[in-house]
Parts: C-alpha cells; sequence; structure tokens
C-alpha cells in the first residue's frame, strides 16, 4: 500500500486564509467546493427547492388523485434494494394518508430480477390494481408500460435512471435525467423523488408536517444508493439525521435495528442500517417484503421482533459474503499473478443476490475491475450466469462491456458499475474474459497500485475535543462527501496496548492515553509486524458512541511499524 498526500491547492490555501481550519479546509476540497460561496453552502444549507419545479408533477399527481377520488385500487411497484424499498414506504404511506387503496410489490431478486415484469402486472391486476406507480424503476420498461396500457391501466413513472433511447409511453412520466428537465437537482435518488412527489401531493392537503417526517426515509434511500451528498441531497440527510436523534423519533423499525439513535449518523446508515434492508432481498425469495414491512411497522414490539429477523439475515448474509470470498479469492491471486488486469470470476456456490458484494471485495482489495458471476435462472426456466461488475476509475466499465457485447446475454450500467448475463459455457467466458483483458491492456501499474491520500499531518496532542466538534459541523460524510484522512505518529499505551476483536479476532483494537483506534481486518498485519509499541497510521478521527458516552477514536486504514 502506497501512502500519498494530497496536493496542495488554490482553494485549500483560500479556505484556510479565510479562517476554516486544515481539516475543514481538506474536506470542502475533497468534497469538489471551489469557491468561499459553495463553502458556505455546504456546510450550512438548509434549502429544500420546491417539488412544483419537477416537470410533469402536475400531471402526475393529478392522474393520481383520480384514482384515489375513484377508490380505484393503486400498485406501487418497487425495487428489491434500499433505495427502492424506502421509496416505496414512502408512496405507500403518503398514499395512506390521502385515502388511497393502495398496495406495494416489490420484484423477487432471485426469481424476477430488476424492474417491472408482465407475470408481476398480471398479478396485480388480478387482485385489482388499476394504476401502476413505479418508483425507482421504470425508464426503460418499454415493453411493460405499453402492456400496462392494454390492458386497460395507467401507469405513473417516478425513476431516478438514465434513459435508453426509447422512452416508455406512460401516462405520465418523471425522471430528472431526460434532457430538458426543470429540477435545479437532477441527483435525487429514488427514495428522495419519491419523497418528493409525496410531499407535492401531502403540502396540496395542508399536511406539511407529515410530509416532512417521511424525510428520513429519503434519506434512507439516498445513502444506501450512494448518492453524492451535495446540494439538496445533502439537506435531505442532515434534516433527516436530526429528525432520527429525536427523542420522538417515531419509526420504531429503525430504532429496534439501530438501537443508538442519539448519536446515530450517515456513516451508520450506509454501514450499519442500509445493509439490513438489503440482506434479505440479497439471499430469499421476495425477501424485500420483510424490511418493507419493518419500515411500515409501527407497533415498537412487533418491531423489535421483526428487526430481530432482519438483523439476523444480514448476519448471515455476512457469512455466507466471506465464505463465497475466500473460495474466489485463491483464483483472483493466481489470475493476478498471470498478469490479468481484469478479474472474471465464477462463483458457482454464491446466491446472485451477492455477486455485486464478491466483486466489491475483489475490486477493493486488488483495485483492478471485477465481475464476479453465479448461477440464476430467468422466469422462462433458462439457466443463465448472470453477475456484476465493480470497476476503478481509470477504467470505464460499460464500455468495456458493450464492446464484447456478442458475448453475452444482457448487460447494463455505467462507469463503475454495471450488470450482465450470459449463457452458462464454459468457452463463452473465456472468451469473454480475454476480451475484457483486451480492453484494459493500457491499464499500468500505477493504474492499479494500491493506494492512500491522506490530507494533513497532526500529532497526538493535536488530536483534541475542538477538532472533533469541527468534525461533527462537516457531517454529514459519505459518497462525494469523505472524511479526511490524517497521518498520525502514534505511541501506544504500555499498560494495555492492543485487542484483538470480532468473531475471528480479524479486528484490530489498539489504545493510547487519550484515545483509542479501530482497524477492521488488520490484526493479522500487526501481529505479523510483531505487535509495535509505536506506528504512523493514516486515518479518519471518528467517534466511538457506547453506553451514551462519545469517546475519540481514529479509524485506521492503513499503518506501519515506526
Amino acid at each position: 500500500m502506497v501512502w500519498k498526500q494530497t496536493e496542495r491547492s488554490m482553494e485549500f490555501d483560500m479556505f484556510c486564509e479565510y479562517g476554516y481550519n486544515e481539516l475543514t479546509a481538506a474536506a470542502l476540497y475533497k468534497a469538489g467546493i471551489r469557491s468561499l460561496e459553495k463553502a458556505k453552502e455546504y456546510l450550512s444549507g438548509d434549502t429544500l427547492h420546491s417539488p412544483s419545479l419537477i416537470r410533469n408533477i402536475e400531471l402526475a399527481t393529478n392522474i393520481i388523485w383520480d384514482h384515489i377520488y375513484q377508490h380505484n385500487k393503486i400498485c406501487v411497484f418497487g425495487d428489491y434494494d434500499a433505495d427502492g424499498i424506502t421509496a416505496s414506504a414512502i408512496m405507500f404511506l403518503a398514499l395512506k394518508r390521502l385515502g388511497a387503496n393502495v398496495s406495494v410489490r416489490l420484484p423477487d431478486r432471485i426469481e424476477e430480477g430488476y424492474g417491472i415484469s408482465k407475470k408481476a402486472i398480471d398479478d396485480q391486476i388480478d387482485v385489482g390494481a388499476r394504476l401502476f406507480i413505479t418508483v425507482d424503476n421504470g425508464i426503460r420498461a418499454v415493453e411493460e408500460t405499453a402492456y400496462i396500457k392494454t390492458c386497460g391501466c395507467d401507469i405513473v413513472i417516478l425513476d431516478h435512471h438514465e434513459p435508453g433511447e426509447t422512452l416508455p409511453e406512460a401516462d405520465a412520466l418523471i425522471d430528472l435525467h431526460i434532457p430538458g428537465e426543470t429540477y435545479p437537482f437532477i441527483e435525487l435518488t429514488g427514495a428522495a423523488l419519491a419523497w418528493k412527489v409525496a410531499h407535492y401531493m401531502l403540502e396540496q392537503v395542508s399536511e406539511h408536517d407529515y410530509a416532512m417526517s417521511l424525510v428520513d426515509l429519503a434519506a434512507m434511500g439516498t445513502i444506501g444508493d450512494v448518492a453524492p451528498l451535495h446540494d439538496e441531497n445533502r439537506v435531505i440527510v442532515k434534516r433527516a439525521i436530526k429528525r432520527m436523534r429525536h427523542c420522538m423519533y417515531d419509526r420504531p423499525g429503525v430504532a429496534a435495528l439501530m438501537k443508538d439513535m442519539e448519536h446515530i449518523t450517515a456513516e451508520d446508515i450506509a454501514f450499519r442500517l442500509a445493509p439490513c434492508l438489503n440482506a434479505s432481498g440479497r439471499l430469499n425469495s421476495r425477501g424485500a417484503e420483510l424490511p418493507l414491512i419493518l419500515l411500515l411497522e409501527d407497533n415498537p414490539k412487533i418491531a423489535q421482533t421483526l428487526a430481530e429477523r432482519v438483523n439476523a439475515e444480514n448476519e448471515r448474509r455476512k457469512k455466507l459474503q466471506a465464505y463465497c470470498y475466500e473460495q474466489i479469492r485463491t483464483e483472483a491471486v493466481k489470475r493476478i499473478a498471470n498478469g490479468e488486469k481484469v478479474l472474471v470470476l465464477l462463483a458457482e456456490n454464491a446466491p446472485c443476490g451477492v455477486a455485486g458484494l464478491l466483486a466489491g471485495n475483489l475490486k477493493e482489495e486488488f483495485n483492478r475491475p471485477a465481475i464476479v458471476l453465479c448461477t440464476k435462472k430467468d422466469l422462462s426456466g433458462q439457466k443463465l450466469w448472470t453477475g456484476s461488475a465493480r470497476s476503478i476509475d481509470a477504467f470505464h466499465m460499460l464500455k468495456a462491456i458493450e464492446s464484447c457485447g456478442k458475448l453475452l446475454y444482457k448487460f447494463g450500467g455505467h462507469r463503475l458499475a454495471a450488470g450482465i448475463s450470459m449463457l452458462p459455457e464454459d468457452a463463452l467466458l473465456e472468451q469473454f474474459r480475454e476480451a475484457m483483458n483486451q480492453q484494459a491492456s493500457e491499464l499500468d501499474k500505477k493504474d492499479l497500485e494500491q493506494s492512500i491520500c491522506w490530507d494533513i499531518e497532526l500529532s497526538q496532542e493535536e488530536l483534541t475535543d475542538d477538532l472533533y466538534a469541527g468534525l461533527e459541523e462537516l457531517e454529514p460524510f459519505g459518497a462525494g462527501a469523505p472524511k479526511p484522512v490524517i497521518l498520525m505518529p502514534v505511541s501506544l499505551s504500555e499498560d494495555k496496548s492492543h485487542d484483538l476483536i470480532g468473531q475471528n479476532r480479524e479486528h484490530l483494537k489498539l489504545y493510547t492515553k487519550d484515545f483509542s483506534l479501530i482497524g477492521f481486518s488488520l490484526a493479522d498485519k500487526y501481529i505479523r509486524c510483531k505487535l509495535p509499541q509505536k506506528i504512523s497510521v493514516v486515518g479518519c478521527p471518528s467517534k466511538n458512541n457506547y453506553r451514551g458516552q462519545s469517546y475519540k477514536q481514529i479509524t485506521i486504514l492503513d499503518f506501519t511499524a515506526a
């Protein structure tokens, strides 16, 4: 692992000259802030844009109102990930509040895959659905939309994904990525867009407070979908965190999962809550329905039981993911030794729901593009290898896959992530592997080098309460808003220097007289370094909240023996 110092920029110096400390200046620069005006907005902004600015919102909501007035059954069709689940919860709760006859249908990741299908449409029409509202999907459902219309039903599409060449002919279509959009911020997720539409309708009947009470669900979807925490996304998350920390927070399922709501942060939602919302849908048929019910449940005792089930599924997902990763990791090491720059691996025993997680594990450990395929049957019963791709900044994954498109059954995605499926033939897999590595031939050693960039060097004495207070003012941290990284020489406590923690003692806890350090999956390295008392650390200042108390901590990204 190579450590590099982030180059100081004119903007960094400007922020310091105007009174921001170096840690704040580093955070602002890493978040892409380049002016004092933008810095003020980033740190203190609290403005939400009016939903009325969204193109087609009046058309969409008028159609929904018509079906509410006619007492028609409305089907909200969502997705099986955290964004789709929270988007569905928002729309369901809002429409219930407005007196609608509404139900939610989530796709089955294992048997149906992403998006609305004709089978799901038929199922819902059979139980009386007259209006379909898609959230977090639908922009590419051209055939399915046409099918809904031929069945005599209406459809409103609310999506945030990139549109294809042909738009579905829905009764109303809202996607902020369609050229000509009038809304000033286009990076809303499915949940945030659903919240905006729900907010617009609730305001029409003077239900402002209830509309604002749904902001926590919008934030969960925003963070879970790894949307950039800039502009309105940042405001949504800040307002949600404030609401979730309040003693009167009224989402008992979330409180049962998280337990300590008083200190909840965006990082807690990203690394603890969102994985729980995703886990059941990754592993089980119709599994996404469990976390949806958890979010909708208002009885604390029932919510506690549901939370235990959701958490158990996430623990099962962790174990399964770890087991499957160990199975493919050995092959990955061999292929890297043979000079392959793109890892294309078949995880035969893995459920398709963890393919993206495994690809992400490979990309993170080996800093190279990775594609993991699993065996799956489509709705017609045809056996396929289907999987996920994750990439590094230097390699455009979708363009590379498009160049190999003739070898694939289906694909889609963007620069850093994609999904693919192909016929289950070994020779075809080898052709695809070779073709992808040919596309990566220009990646050099520097592109594949594992490195960490640090921003500021601090001494142990400089890790003060004031520094932590300043960090709290920079929250929320997340995608597009990374924490500043520090370099620090550390002398450990002579009385007690370390603990090996975790179920398999794979994590590392270090102690000084004033603060602790936590290193995930770093216990083995510390042992191999012969348990040093003095180390150099690159990491992020963080807080350890335990039994109502907050303690200073550093989350270690890497260390060396001094």
